[in-house]
């Protein structure tokens, strides 16, 4: 199934250190996923980040907000 592609430019960059054996394992993961490590790093950061400002109540800038309002009969 296609990813769907984001209209965000991606032209900043996250520069982050690992050691190897953690290096190994996230690009085994990807992978097996089926990805490259970059797809790989940012979708699983964007899921953490989704967690953890949903449950603070906290709005996700990246994730355009859900109309409530009642559905078209």
């Amino acid at each position: 199934m296609p990813r769907p592609k984001s209209s965000e430019p991606k032209d900043k960059t996250l520069e982050i250190r690992v050691s190897e054996s953690e290096r190994e394992a996230f690009l085994t993961a990807a992978e097996l996923a089926g990805i490259g490590l970059s797809t790989w790093v940012r979708e699983r950061l964007r899921l953490a980040a989704i967690r953890e400002l949903e449950s603070a109540g906290r709005r996700v800038a990246f994730v355009p907000p859900v109309p409530m309002g009642k559905p078209d009969a």
